[in-house]
């Protein structure tokens, strides 16, 4: 049974249509952030200096404006992207029922996208239409709706958006959504004499904690002629003669599944609503669309080169009909020769305009003065153009309180200290998206806990969090970091983190290719070691022939081992060491069978080397000898 009070309350708000107290706020911030960010009837948003202008001088610049501020939008957006990329996100639900663990991941798969594809689904949707959502329309609501299947079926919840402008009414105590009131677009069939005719009208949708009701607008002739029969959840109302069939639903999950999308509050409405993360840079946003439109302005009406040149005068168009100030003397004809101009002018590029050489030099014409170019003064141009940079600047300072994602080549532009700086400055301000972000997760995965059946009072654990370090440092950066620590001499351990990072930059989106590296990585035997590190300890007696021959044919064993074994990668970490083991022991057998000893091709006998050498000996004594005695004799 639909209780009373609620048919109550669904049909005043219908005839009354009344709406929260900011509803004409959130609307109009969402329309305008909406118009920012995509382009679309952005110029309702020029204003006209009457003063100076007029309606058609307005319109034209409305036409010749060409904003900047979707690619502005789009320039602090991305930022956000960065945010679930972060390979050291921790995220769990820990039930004590397997079977309701399985139903979970099912369904998180199926949350989002296409029921096939495997790399949709709830992390896709946070990942990138929550951003959307959160940037277009803060102050709108996402609704987790399910259809009912047979109990051993799982259910396949969705998320359904619900606009400010769709949210007519709320409410909320102490921060937990009491009861949602959505009214929408609907079309339904309406009889026109005879025919079926597919007509506008209204559907409405209570959300409450433990039920949610839907109010569809009707035609009761439609139902008479197809003898429409309402169900035992369903009854017919009727509100300043309209008719809805309203259709009572029961979830029982103890709350509204429901949240909305926004996290910073809206100082207007003291906190009541939400305003965009680039709300604090709207101001440059609507300078940015007047100075553009400005400088569009000025570049198409004025920054050209004008041509100022000598010409003949028109002597027209023949002997009777000669030309005076462009029209045909004595009538008012004007001049085909000259149109009305008065003066002989090029019509083509085979055009040649002649002067007769004079008789005397000094009555000749320097041609070079014929015709000169007057180029505009670009100062102002110069000025509008920089102010624009600027508000970009501006705009990013105004988010972030940096402008590192603005930087052409930031690890060189700027020292370390700067650069660190600048990150804990992008930190800060993205740090409330984060706990946004994980509310939302730990939020959808508790109502699809809910949804297998275990109650608020079985134990359960759902927990999601982001590192402190949310590592949004872009690849250049990493890459100058990794080259400074190199220089600097810096510990290995330090070295190789950052040589992660890069990692997961590089095999962003590819799972399988980082699963990889992090494998090839653990085994690597000089990990953050640089290449001098490295040939020291090679030639050196601390260091094991395994590992020496394990380094040396690092790339061939892995080789081998992937032919030999397709899923080496998802093997057990002391399985894959022992095959690592193995494949390495068949290159040091290899290297062994492969030293054989040195032959000597010589015939004498090593004997006579030693007899040789003790003759040459006592050769030398006596010659030593023979030459003293020599000089005494002398």
């Amino acid at each position: 049974m639909i209780p009373t009070e609620k048919l109550d309350f669904i049909t005043k708000s219908i005839k009354n249509q009344k709406k929260h107290d900011n509803y004409g706020r959130v609307t109009e911030l969402a329309k305008e952030y909406h118009a920012h960010i995509s382009g679309w009837e952005l110029d309702s948003y020029l204003r006209q200096f009457v003063m100076r202008e007029t309606e058609e001088m307005f319109a034209q610049r409305k036409r010749l404006t060409n904003a900047i501020s979707p690619a502005l939008a789009n320039s602090l957006i991305k930022p956000f992207y960065k945010v679930s990329r972060n390979g050291n996100i921790r995220k769990a639900y820990n039930l004590k029922n397997p079977n309701a663990e399985k139903n979970v991941r099912q369904m998180m798969k199926t949350f989002y996208g296409s029921r096939d594809d495997d790399n949709k689904g709830l992390d896709y949707w946070l990942k990138m239409r929550f951003i959307e959502l959160e940037f277009n329309d803060p102050n709108s609501f996402v609704v987790i709706e399910w259809e009912g299947k047979e109990a051993s079926e799982v259910l396949e919840p969705r998320p359904f958006e619900v606009t400010s402008f769709e949210a007519w009414n709320f409410e909320y105590k102490y921060d937990e959504l009491q009861w949602l009131f959505c009214r929408f677009d609907w079309k339904y069939i309406k009889m026109s004499g005879n025919k079926e005719v597919e007509t506008a009208g209204d559907k409405f949708t209570l959300y409450d904690k433990d039920f949610s009701i839907n109010i569809e607008q009707f035609d009761p002739k439609y139902h008479d002629k197809t003898m429409f029969v309402p169900k035992l959840n369903q009854v017919k109302i009727e509100v300043d003669k309209k008719h809805y069939l309203v259709t009572y639903f029961e979830p029982n999950i103890g709350y509204v599944p429901a949240f909305r999308v926004g996290y910073l509050r809206d100082s207007v409405t003291n906190g009541k609503t939400y305003v965009n993360p680039f709300h604090s840079a709207m101001t440059f946003f609507r300078k940015s669309l007047k100075v553009v439109s400005e400088l569009d302005l000025t570049m198409t009406l004025h920054a050209f080169p004008q041509k100022w040149q000598y010409a003949e005068k028109c002597k027209g168009e023949s002997k009777n009909r000669r030309c005076d100030g462009g029209i045909i003397a004595g009538t008012k004809d004007t001049c085909k020769e000259c149109k009305g101009t008065g003066v002989k002018t090029h019509t083509s590029a085979q055009d040649i305009i002649y002067l007769p050489i004079p008789d005397d030099p000094k009555d000749g014409f320097d041609l070079e003065k014929m015709s000169a170019y007057k180029y505009p003064p670009i100062d102002l141009i110069k000025f509008q153009n920089d102010f624009i940079i600027q508000l970009k600047e501006e705009s990013h300072l105004a988010v972030y309180n940096s402008n590192m994602f603005l930087a052409s080549d930031p690890q060189f532009a700027k020292t370390a200290t700067e650069i660190d700086d600048n990150m804990e400055s992008i930190y800060d301000a993205i740090e409330p998206y984060t706990e946004k972000f994980s509310e939302v997760w730990k939020f959808v995965v508790k109502t699809m806990v809910r949804l297998t059946g275990i109650t608020p009072t079985e134990e359960m654990d759902i927990s999601h969090t982001f590192p402190s370090d949310l590592k949004l440092k872009t690849l250049s950066i990493l890459l100058g970091e990794l080259e400074k620590a190199n220089t600097s001499n810096a510990p290995s351990f330090m070295r190789d983190a950052i040589t992660n990072q890069i990692a997961g930059q590089i095999y962003l989106g590819d799972d399988l290719g980082m699963l990889k590296y992090y494998v090839r990585h653990r085994f690597f035997p000089f990990n953050g070691k640089t290449s001098d590190e490295i040939s020291l300890l090679i030639s050196s007696q601390y260091v094991s022939d395994f590992t020496k021959i394990l380094y040396a044919n690092y790339e061939a064993i892995f080789t081998d081992i992937e032919k030999e074994y397709p899923n080496f990668y998802l093997m057990e970490y002391l399985k894959q060491w022992e095959i690592v083991e193995k494949a390495t022991q068949v290159y040091i057998d290899e290297l062994k069978s492969a030293q054989t000893p040195q032959i000597s091709f010589g015939t004498q006998n090593p004997t006579d080397n030693i007899d040789d050498e003790t003759k040459g000996e006592e050769t030398d004594e006596k010659t030593d000898e023979e030459d003293e005695t020599k000089k005494e004799t002398e």
